[in-house]
């Protein structure tokens, strides 16, 4: 109503068109989070056995990762639904497993579990898209059960038949390079090519590639779909271009155009689809089906059609690395290009030597390379907390690799496997992956190859993108205004700081700021999860410092607790209740493990137990001006996914002196739930 009103008016008209999408929006959101909407755990069940139907199957280094859905499980402590869908590890992988079984497992189901830090990665809020109502591990092996026989209908057929191909796929591809005695790993990374399987690619691997700037080579985003496009084009165009009755009589680059669209929807079918490969299939089509009806196909319109395909389909996408980063990287690259483009080809025009042609190409790929780094980078590190140093140099040396051995072998691959003769072409591929890592493996390992950051606030994300959207949109001088923004946004970054104290959901592990500005923990054996969560937050990679490194003057401990301060602030760390009466005369933040009933004079903040398991990780900046308090409650909000416990109201009076007995007990079962968890937050 607002843009008819307004339809003559032109700012109202685009301020009715602004209303309206951002509306749609919040609309397409808010119908796709009850869409998928599913049943979640409530409480850990411990170790019992229940039974499922295998849907999917993920490789992993060390052992498989199972989702299981029609469950069977024995009656449980609360009264809660069955979860649709849970996600088991299994510690042993068994190549007898399929898609579509019904198996029996004896292991152990909790709820997706909260996320380390706030603005750290939000596993409950994936788990939700994903239909995921509890996550957990499987001890002893796996025991295959006759079929139900359940008919699902023809989509679950479907469904049922591309994961069996996938994971066939990839099983064929890794055994048939293993068979060949290449390096272990490359195998799995190679497969990850092809099958989006990341999960058994070795961690080291996986490192040295995010750290040489070489991860979207892992991923089948843009540059392998547009890889296999072109091959398939150029090949087939090339064998109709030789044969002349078909040549001179038929359009036979739009038969190719049609050819090449049918093998990357394959692509993007065996890959599973992920939000990367969804952008490139899109982007791919669309320059495919202007060839077929003549016309222009790449400009900002195609990559904003593929974003707003994406986003009515899966508007979750948005808030993830793979969206931000890929529609970032194509975004600038588009906009730098019809710029320098037409610089570009003209400097190719004049110039005929022997070596322009490679030249072209090496500048090709540098300029390409550093545009895409730029535009990405900050997505990198506010998801992340690390930077690449010298991605350019990876890249000038891997992609070649890429694009002229390993993925024309994986191409050449596929032809021959229907003859059974795909073996040589995978083969073929992992020798090209053996020289990939290599030279990830060299990059990484340089001085300074890498550059760890702390956590990054989402107002200056949200404003680097606002400043980088208007640089690119435009096309007159005004479009500069944006590097404005996007400096403003660095600044806003640069005056973050990492808080001064930690604490995890459970109160076993607690974090303090040290002198030199990182944080050093309270113990290094449990809570891996965390731990790494926390280091890489406030910019430490995965150094690890102990209380040890804090100077005495700092940091006291005795046999009840410990002191800490800071900015003239006074926090008390107690172990037992019996330090708060002490510790509630002189400090002015208290943190106790246990839930209390008491009230605590001195304290301006007062974290119990119960505040902490109810509101996940407590982060507390301590300053001259006095405190902020961040949880992860707060932070995720009032979500479908965010399911926290309500929080206990204490009683402000002084607990009576057997009160301590049921707060030990208190203690002893929330380590003993504790217990059974895994430390990866994705078993």
């Amino acid at each position: 109503m607002l843009g008819v009103s307004l339809r003559r008016i032109l700012p109202g008209v685009l301020l009715a068109v602004g209303l309206g999408g951002i509306a749609l929006g919040f609309t397409v959101a808010q119908e796709r989070a009850q869409s998928v909407a599913a049943p979640v755990l409530e409480r850990a069940t411990g170790i019992i056995r229940f039974e499922g139907r295998i849907v999917e199957i993920e490789p992993l280094e060390k052992g498989q990762r199972l989702v299981l859905d029609n469950l069977r499980l024995p009656r449980l402590r609360s009264d809660g639904p069955i979860p649709r869908q849970v996600r088991v590890r299994l510690q042993r992988s068994d190549p007898d497993l399929r898609p579509g079984q019904q198996v029996a497992l004896r292991g152990s189901l909790l709820p997706p579990p909260m996320p380390a830090a706030p603005g750290a990665f939000d596993f409950p809020r994936q788990a939700w898209f994903k239909q995921l109502g509890a996550v957990g591990f499987a001890i002893g092996a796996v025991e295959i059960l006759p079929d139900a026989g359940e008919d699902g209908g023809w989509s679950e057929a479907v469904r049922m038949w591309l994961a069996n191909s996938r994971n066939a796929l990839t099983l064929r591809i890794v055994g048939a390079i293993d068979a060949a005695g290449i390096e272990p790993g490359t195998g799995a990374t190679a497969a990850a090519l092809i099958t989006a399987e990341r999960g058994p690619v070795p961690p080291e691997v996986l490192q040295d590639y995010r750290d040489a700037g070489l991860a979207h080579i892992l991923v089948i985003a843009g540059m392998h779909m547009s890889m296999v496009a072109g091959l398939v084009f150029v090949a087939i165009r090339g064998i109709l271009a030789a044969i002349p009755p078909i040549a001179l009589r038929y359009p036979i680059k739009k038969w190719t155009a049609a050819s090449a669209l049918v093998i990357t929807f394959c692509y993007l079918v065996i890959s599973g689809a992920p939000v990367p490969t969804q952008r490139a299939f899109i982007m791919n089509a669309i320059i495919l089906l202007a060839i077929l009806i003549d016309r222009e196909a790449i400009s900002l319109r195609s990559i904003t059609w593929a974003g707003l395909a994406v986003l009515l389909v899966q508007p979750e996408a948005l808030t993830g690395p793979s969206f931000q980063m890929s529609f970032a990287a194509v975004y600038g690259l588009i906009a730098c290009y019809e710029v320098l483009g037409p610089k570009m080809t003209e400097w190719r025009r004049r110039s005929r030597r022997w070596w322009s042609a490679p030249a072209y190409y090496v500048a090709g790929i540098l300029l390409t390379t550093q545009i895409a780094g730029s535009a990405t980078a900050v997505y990198a590190l506010f998801h992340f907390n690390r930077y690449a140093s010298y991605s350019l140099l990876g890249n000038v040396l891997a992609v070649p690799v890429v694009g002229f051995w390993v993925m024309p072998s994986a191409l050449l691959a596929f032809c021959l496997m229907p003859f059974g003769l795909d073996g040589w072409g995978w083969q073929l591929m992992g020798w090209g992956i053996v020289v990939v890592s290599h030279i990830a493996h060299w990059v990484s390992s340089l001085p300074g190859a890498t550059l760890d950051l702390p956590r990054m606030p989402v107002s200056a994300l949200i404003v680097f993108t606002l400043g980088g959207l208007w640089l690119c949109l435009w096309r007159q001088p005004w479009r500069l205004w944006g590097l404005a923004a996007m400096a403003a946004a660095i600044l806003v970054y640069g005056l973050e700081t990492p808080p001064d104290l930690l604490i995890d959901g459970g109160g076993k592990l607690v974090a303090l700021r040290g002198d030199d500005g990182g944080i050093a923990l309270s113990q290094s054996r449990s809570g891996k999860r965390v731990r790494q969560t926390w280091v890489k937050q406030v910019g430490q990679g995965n150094t690890s410092l102990d209380w040890g490194s804090i100077g005495e003057d700092r940091l006291n401990c005795d046999a009840l607790g410990c002191l800490y301060r800071a900015h003239g602030h006074v926090v008390a760390l107690a172990r037992r209740p019996e330090a708060l009466i002490e510790d509630c005369g002189q400090a002015d933040v208290v943190v106790v493990p246990v839930e209390v009933r008491m009230a605590c004079p001195s304290a301006r903040l007062f974290i119990d137990g119960a505040a902490l398991r109810s509101l996940g990780t407590h982060a507390v900046w301590l300053t001259k001006h006095g405190l902020r308090v961040e949880t992860v409650a707060g932070w995720q909000g009032e979500r479908p996914w965010s399911h926290h416990p309500p929080p206990y109201r204490r009683p402000r009076q002084t607990p009576a002196a057997d009160d301590a007995s049921a707060e030990d007990d208190a203690v002893a079962e929330t380590s003993s739930g504790a217990a059974g968890r895994p430390d990866d937050p994705e078993p």
